[in-house]
């Protein structure tokens, strides 16, 4: 189904089934039962902060919702896509054969990004659970990216609950703030994006 008959971003629930069944397997590592809608997807990369130099990182890239939206704003080699699920990161690889996509565990994303020769980052943009993930692994994610950034960094973040996924307490010991900077009706369900900065760097 292409874009200009797909008036109400629902194409990517063709793939539904795929990511449904990775989400029983592994709630805690695959984002969604649906992929992102089109219109969340945009959200999202129109919050990621392009303004700043050095590449631009995505957390979770699934069936490649966000990436594309992405990727309409940037070129291939700003864009690097951190993929935990074997089977997802090859999704990825057919879908977008330019695409830097690095197979790895987004706790250890200093070192996975260290391999591929980046020490900075622009801005991170997460299509993780974080909401369903324990406080210590959501700690080791958002301070790895935030270690990787450096002062001035943005995380964005989409989530399905009216509230922050990350806590009070945590953003205190990162020294974040949060602003909810989107909310997206057009969506499976509906989604509100965050983004994060380190606090006193903006």
């Amino acid at each position: 189904m292409g874009e200009t008959q797909d008036t109400f971003g629902t194409a990517h629930l063709f793939r539904t089934p795929s990511m449904l069944l990775k989400w029983l397997r592994s709630p805690f590592k695959i984002g969604a039962v649906a992929p992102s809608s089109r219109f969340l997807a945009r959200e999202m990369a129109a919050q990621a902060d392009l303004a700043r130099p050095g590449p631009v990182v995505e957390l979770g890239g699934g069936t490649g919702a966000i990436t594309t939206a992405l990727l309409a704003r940037m070129d291939y080699d700003r864009l690097f896509t951190v993929e935990f699920d074997r089977d997802l990161a090859q999704t990825l690889r057919h879908r977008f054969p330019r695409l830097q996509v690095v197979e790895g565990d987004a706790c250890e994303l200093v070192s996975l990004m260290a391999a591929q020769g980046v020490d900075k980052a622009a801005c991170v943009v997460s299509g993780l659970p974080l909401l369903g993930m324990p406080p210590s692994v959501q700690r080791r994610i958002v301070g790895a990216a935030f270690e990787l950034m450096g002062d001035g960094g943005r995380f964005v973040q989409f989530t399905y609950g009216p509230a922050s996924p990350l806590r009070p307490n945590l953003l205190a010991e990162l020294g974040l703030t949060a602003r909810r900077c989107g909310h997206v009706l057009m969506n499976i369900p509906p989604a509100r994006v965050w983004c994060y900065e380190r606090v006193g760097t903006r």
